[in-house]
């Protein structure tokens, strides 16, 4: 990356694991200072990292958060919204607290944090970064997944519209949807059976699973100075998954391998 992000301070929401630890490591690695907003513990705690206990479905709980940043930094540059969890059902089975809990941590979390971070990102009169977590799941259906699919896909329409209210204070809002990302939760799901790595990697036609890296790489552009005509918009880091037409195409529809 061309610029660095020394001195600004990043809030990252489900910081402690996973996609989000992959973020925070990626920021830090550009000089930024991050804080992450997490209700479990770091399993490997990064030593750049300040961990704060939180929920983000909680306002109050929220709210503590951001008041220990300001008295911490003082400061709020960009905001990563990746908390999230899954619950797997159908609907007319799924409980209500179920598909709430999901659309709750996914889509109320981002409103949240959000509703904290922008009065102090325009009052400081510095713009700012805003990059939320979507899915491939808010452009496809995915049976079993309606609570995350209807959370994701809300994701991206209040990214659209915070795009366009902080706009003119120089607040940048964008969206990152990942497709299958090989992750701790993913390496479970394969262990025990309830996920299958041959049928995920068939409708990708990268054939592999992105790292999580990968998806920390799309935040990084969207958070930094070379993103800095871009709002309002989502990068799809799938590996080609969602815009196949033919997602089984015969051979003499494909590249030959190289000799």
């Amino acid at each position: 990356m061309a610029s660095s992000l020394a001195g600004r301070v990043a809030v990252v929401s489900g910081a402690a694991r996973g996609i989000g630890d992959a973020i925070a490591e990626r920021l830090i690695a550009d000089g930024a200072r991050v804080f992450s907003l997490d209700k479990v513990a770091a399993e490997e705690p990064r030593k750049d990292v300040a961990y704060l206990e939180a929920d983000v479905t909680d306002p109050v709980s929220v709210a503590q958060a951001f008041k220990a940043i300001d008295a911490r930094a003082g400061q709020i540059d960009i905001l990563v919204n990746n908390a999230g969890i899954q619950r797997v059902g159908l609907v007319g089975k799924i409980s209500f607290a179920d598909f709430s809990a999901v659309v709750s941590t996914h889509l109320n979390g981002f409103f949240l944090c959000a509703s904290e971070a922008v009065p102090r990102m325009a009052a400081r009169g510095k713009g700012g970064a805003i990059v939320s977590i979507a899915s491939t799941a808010a452009f496809v259906g995915l049976p079993g997944r309606g609570a995350y699919c209807a959370a994701k896909a809300g994701i991206l329409g209040l990214t659209r519209a915070l795009a366009l209210e902080v706009a003119s204070v120089g607040i940048r809002v964008n969206a990152v949807a990942p497709g299958f990302t090989r992750t701790k939760l993913i390496d479970q799901g394969l262990a025990d059976g309830s996920l299958q790595e041959d049928w995920m990697v068939a409708r990708v036609p990268m054939k592999r699973l992105a790292a999580t890296q990968e998806i920390a790489n799309a935040v990084r552009y969207l958070a930094g100075d070379e993103a800095s005509y871009v709002t309002g918009q989502t990068i799809i880091v799938d590996g080609g998954w969602t815009i196949q037409g033919i997602p089984h195409a015969p051979e003499w529809l494909q590249s030959p391998p190289a000799e």
